[in-house]
């Protein structure tokens, strides 16, 4: 039987509110660097697969300062602050309404709830300005416990602190290798997240699961 389900935050549970690249691209412009969007994008995406496996540490600021030089092609101090504490502010983000309610209805049944992250300590702070304690008991950043996925250990804390053992939970995430495969490594159902089909593909891969986990049609 299945009693705890964790998410990932960053792209499942956590949407940024414009494509990154624009975001870069207009703040690179108020410090005098010119750049398309769309390269931004492209180098933004370069830059976070060459940094896959590089664990983030504490408040993230030296990850987050190479991938913000290789992505406007600025190493300029104040425009890297600038981008790193718009993204620590909730103004940066949104909660997916239909993720709260695939969840809320799985809480209703008393199973219970989490955050797994590859994320820096910024997100205890958007964790508590968008009140999602009050719905996600637990939230496991590997920035805190320096644990990061795919490492079965931070799955395994997760189920720690959630009273549960891994068989008995599930994991939703975006990313195939990182939060599917590692999750079932560790001994949990991981269940992907596709922005195309959102969250109603992963409630309807839920209810397949079996009983505990049907939700009102």
């Amino acid at each position: 039987m299945v009693k705890a389900v964790f998410v990932d935050a960053a792209n499942t549970l956590l949407k940024p509110r414009e494509p990154v690249g624009v975001t870069y691209a207009r703040t690179a412009r108020a410090w005098g660097v010119e750049i398309d969007p769309a390269e931004v994008q492209v180098r933004f995406r370069e830059a976070m697969r060459a940094r896959r496996g590089t664990p983030q540490v504490g408040d993230g600021r030296a990850w987050w300062s190479g991938v913000v030089a290789e992505s406007v092609g600025s190493e300029h101090p104040e425009l890297f602050e600038a981008l790193y504490q718009h993204y620590a502010h909730p103004r940066a983000w949104w909660v997916d309404i239909e993720a709260l309610r695939t969840l809320g209805a799985l809480a209703r049944r008393g199973i219970r709830l989490g955050i797994i992250s590859n994320f820096d300590t910024r997100l205890r702070g958007l964790y508590n300005r968008f009140a999602l304690d009050r719905m996600f008991a637990v939230l496991v950043c590997s920035a805190e416990v320096e644990l990061e996925k795919p490492d079965p250990a931070i799955f395994t804390l997760a189920c720690d602190c959630a009273g549960v053992r891994p068989n008995e939970a599930v994991h939703v995430g975006d990313d195939l290798e990182v939060d599917v495969a590692g999750a079932r490594a560790a001994g949990l159902v991981g269940l992907p997240y596709d922005d195309d089909l959102g969250w109603t593909a992963v409630a309807q891969q839920i209810e397949r699961l079996g009983r505990p986990f049907l939700l009102p049609r």
